[in-house]
């Protein structure tokens, strides 16, 4: 990958990672007219999942309001049962929080657990889509309070923010989720209804964004390397044998 001066150089690990044919393609559209691009956020602008180490803090401090027993066991058995459901049942357990406890709790694991493990690659390309005026959202199944924290760290105001969401009443948490949610079909139906249209250009590290990399003119994989038990990813296998551009993240 080459640097292109309408662009300015990239960074050496974005230059060693981009993959695939559709690379050049990437780099030709980010030269060009801006438009609208959507970023996945846990596994694809950082290394994680922010709202899983949310919920996992506000469990351990016990500020759940009326927890189960084991809701982060109860999560996990959702989750084998669907992703919505339990990306859903993660939103209700911080019901009667307020948005402060949740965005103050949010800063605090963010700065101390993700800051660092941002990724720079999809950092940079963030950052350049912005100042070149491209419309830029991060669409992500975390709780939006989360998300809504680190896109501020990242540059990106909060209505550019699409995330799993609940009603609130006084500036509490309800236990209403908001649908659909932004998972699978979830993620481009929410992008358009808050864009009005599909994006030209998505980043995604997982088989949930699918949906929203298959509404995108111009679909990116984002993954690590080596994949789970040093095998090949198998996300950037599947996109490799799409034809998509794959931005593979190399070991810290």
């Amino acid at each position: 990958m080459q640097g292109n001066p309408e662009i300015g150089t990239p960074p050496d690990a974005l230059a060693r990672s981009l993959r695939g044919k559709a690379g050049t393609a990437l780099v030709s559209r980010l030269g060009g007219p801006p438009g609208l691009a959507a970023f996945d956020a846990d596994g694809t602008l950082w290394n994680g999942d922010l709202g899983e180490a949310v919920l996992l803090d506000l469990i351990a401090a016990r500020r759940l309001r009326d927890p189960p027993r084991d809701p982060w066991a109860e999560y996990v058995a959702l989750f084998e049962r669907g992703p919505a459901e339990a990306f859903a049942y993660a939103g209700r357990l911080m019901a009667g929080l307020s948005e402060v406890e949740v965005r103050e709790t949010s800063a605090r694991v963010f700065a101390t657990e993700f800051a660092k493990q941002v990724f720079p690659e999809t950092r940079w390309l963030l950052e350049t889509l912005v100042g070149k005026g491209w419309d830029v959202y991060i669409v992500s199944a975390s709780n939006r309070w989360s998300i809504e924290v680190a896109a501020e760290v990242l540059g990106l105001p909060a209505d550019r923010v699409v995330a799993l969401d609940l009603e609130t009443e006084r500036g509490i948490l309800t236990d209403r989720v908001c649908l659909p949610v932004p998972t699978l079909e979830g993620k481009p139906a929410l992008l358009r209804t808050r864009a009005g249209r599909n994006p030209d250009l998505a980043f995604g590290n997982s088989t949930l964004d699918l949906p929203l990399l298959l509404a995108a003119a111009l679909p990116v994989a984002v993954g690590l390397l080596p994949g789970p038990l040093g095998r090949p990813n198998p996300f950037l296998v599947q996109a490799a044998q799409r034809g998509w551009a794959r931005l593979e993240i190399p070991p810290a």
